[in-house]
């Protein structure tokens, strides 16, 4: 979906569904770090990188000539991924959990400015400006006290910048 007015705003947003599968013997995961080949039994499953749900709209808005409001919101389901047991062997279906669902925002006011004769843009931006969970790591070891624990989340980040236009 596309939904513009003018030069003022300008808003994208799309919606997918799908699927993704792969073989979990590909030959890149016969080497674990320790040199000597991992290969299981041959197995289809959910993909490194499946997200069955995701909506993502980005856009902007002028309320003035001088002012503009940007953003972005990113939806998705969570990514798989596998349970192993103490000889790091895989415990049930590959792939069969999933991190939790994954939504980030971005947001960012710009003001035109003027700098001698130029009018450049000065503007603040905060990523993951909700300061939402996202992990990108689990404890998937049966054995280990923490199993089932994410950790390692993106952090929220504000940045200041300044956009030369011609």
């Amino acid at each position: 979906m596309h939904l513009m007015r003018g030069t003022r705003m300008d808003i994208n947003a799309s919606y997918t569904h799908s699927l993704a599968r792969e073989n979990l013997n590909a030959l890149v995961n016969f080497y674990g770090p320790v040199l000597a080949p991992i290969v299981g039994a041959d197995q289809y499953a959910a993909a490194a990188a499946d997200a069955p749900h995701r909506l993502f709209v980005r856009g902007q808005m002028m309320p003035t000539g001088r002012w503009m409001i940007v953003g972005t919101f990113d939806l998705r389901s969570g990514l798989p991924y596998s349970v192993v047991n103490e000889e790091l062997e895989f415990v049930g279906p590959r792939n069969d959990r999933r991190f939790p669902t994954y939504v980030r925002t971005e947001l960012g006011l710009d003001r035109r400015i003027t700098l001698a004769h130029a009018h450049p843009w000065l503007g603040v931006r905060a990523a993951n400006a909700l300061n939402a969970f996202l992990p990108t790591d689990v404890q998937a070891n049966l054995g280990s006290p923490a199993f089932g624990t994410f950790y390692n989340s993106e952090y929220q980040q504000i940045r200041v910048h300044i956009r030369f236009e011609r």
